[in-house]
C-alpha cells in the first residue's frame, strides 16, 4: 500500500490545473496553488493573511459560503471572483470545509472559469431573439408588401417570379423557427427525460400534415403498431422533416414516400422511402451536417441536421440507405428505444 505522504497532496493542489485556495476558519488565505494565482493576477505574499472576500464579487454568496463552512457543510454554485486588476469573472465554485478529528480546520476552496460559456448564452439569447421576433417579423412584412404587388401586376410571368420570392420567404421563416426549436430542445435536453411517446398518434397527425402541403405528393403507409417511443415533443417535427427532404428533393414528376414501421428487439424502426436520386455514400454523413467538404461547401441545410441531431438527444439513430423496391431513391431511417417492450411483444 503507498504511503500517504503529504508532499505528494501538497504538490497535487501546487500544480493543479484550476485555481485552488485554502482557507483558515476565519476565512483568510493560507495557500493558492499556480493556477490560482495565475487566474487572480496576484502574488502569494499579497494573498496570505488576507480575509477571501477580498476577491469575492458578491458578498451574499460569500456569505453563503461561509454559513455552510460553519456547519460543516459542503457548498457548490455560481460565484463570481473580482481579479487585482477589478475584472469580474462568472464561473463555478465549490467549497468544503477539511475536518481534522471532527473539528474544521480550515476550508478547500476550486473555481471553474464560466465567463465564455456566459458570454455564449448571452449571445444565443440575442441570436434566438433575432430568429424568433426580428427576422421573422421583417419576413412577414416583406411577404405582405410582396401579397400588395402581386395584386397589381397583370404580367403572368413576372408573377410567376414573385409567387417564387414568396415561397422563399416562407422557407426562410420555416427554417429560422426550426433552428429555434432546435436551439430551445438541446438547451431543455440536459434537464428533461425522455418519455414514452404513442408513435402512430403521431405518424398519423404527421403525414395528414404533409399531405395537405404536398398535394402533388403520393404517401404510400398502413396501419401502425400501437407502440410507444422514447421521444419529445419535437419527434413529429423530425418526421416532418424527413417527410419534406424525400418529397423537396425528388426529381420524379410524381415523388412517392413509402412509410413503414417495424419493431426490432427492443428497439422500433421508422422507414421513410422515396423514389428520388437517392444518395450518394460518401453524403451519408454530409447531408445530416456532421461534416463539410470546406469551408464553403457545408451539409444540405437544416431540416436534416434538426433531425440528427433531436433524435440523437432521444438516445436514437438516423441513418440513410438505399430504397431496395426503387432503381433510385433512398430509405431514412430513424431507430428509437421501445417504451414498453414486456406487454408489446
Amino acid at each position: 500500500m503507498m504511503d500517504t505522504d503529504p508532499e505528494l497532496y501538497r504538490e497535487a493542489f501546487r500544480t493543479a490545473g484550476i485555481p485552488m485556495l485554502v482557507a483558515d476558519t476565519n476565512f483568510t488565505f493560507r495557500d493558492v496553488n499556480d493556477a490560482g494565482l495565475n487566474f487572480l493576477g496576484y502574488d502569494l505574499d499579497e494573498l496570505l493573511g488576507e480575509s477571501v472576500g477580498l476577491i469575492a464579487a458578491d458578498e451574499e454568496v460569500y456569505y453563503e459560503i461561509a454559513e455552510q463552512m460553519i456547519a460543516g457543510e459542503t457548498w457548490s454554485g455560481e460565484f463570481t471572483v473580482r481579479r487585482k486588476d477589478k475584472q469580474v469573472i462568472y464561473g463555478q465554485g465549490f467549497a468544503t470545509p477539511m475536518v481534522v478529528g471532527g473539528a474544521v480546520v480550515g476550508i478547500l476552496a476550486f473555481f471553474v472559469d464560466a465567463t465564455k460559456q456566459r458570454r455564449y448564452e448571452n449571445a444565443s439569447e440575442v441570436l434566438n431573439r433575432l430568429l424568433r421576433h426580428d427576422l421573422r417579423n421583417e419576413l412577414n412584412v416583406i411577404y405582405g408588401y410582396t401579397q400588395q404587388v402581386a395584386s397589381r401586376i397583370e404580367d403572368e410571368d413576372a408573377l410567376e417570379e414573385l409567387e417564387l420570392v414568396q415561397e422563399k420567404v416562407l422557407d426562410i421563416v420555416h427554417k429560422s423557427e426550426r433552428a429555434r426549436d432546435l436551439r430551445e430542445h438541446l438547451e431543455r435536453s440536459h434537464d428533461v427525460s425522455n418519455r414514452p411517446i404513442k408513435l402512430n398518434a403521431v405518424l398519423n397527425s404527421t403525414l395528414v400534415d404533409a399531405m395537405i402541403e404536398f398535394p402533388d405528393a403520393e404517401f404510400e403507409f398502413g396501419t401502425f403498431p400501437d407502440v410507444e417511443v422514447l421521444a419529445g415533443d419535437l419527434l413529429g417535427q423530425v418526421i416532418e422533416c424527413v417527410l419534406e427532404n424525400a418529397v423537396t428533393h425528388n426529381d420524379k414528376p410524381t415523388p412517392t414516400v413509402e412509410v413503414s414501421v417495424r419493431r426490432d428487439g427492443g428497439y422500433v424502426i421508422i422507414r421513410i422511402a422515396d423514389n428520388g436520386p437517392g444518395v450518394p455514400d460518401e453524403q451519408c454523413d454530409l447531408i445530416f451536417g456532421r461534416e463539410e467538404y470546406d469551408q464553403l461547401h457545408h451539409g444540405t441545410g437544416i431540416s436534416l441536421f434538426f433531425a440528427d441531431n433531436v433524435i440523437s438527444s432521444y438516445n436514437g439513430t438516423i441513418w440513410v440507405e438505399d430504397n431496395d423496391d426503387e432503381a433510385d431513391g433512398a430509405a431514412f431511417c430513424i431507430r428509437l428505444q421501445e417504451a414498453k417492450t414486456t406487454e408489446n411483444e
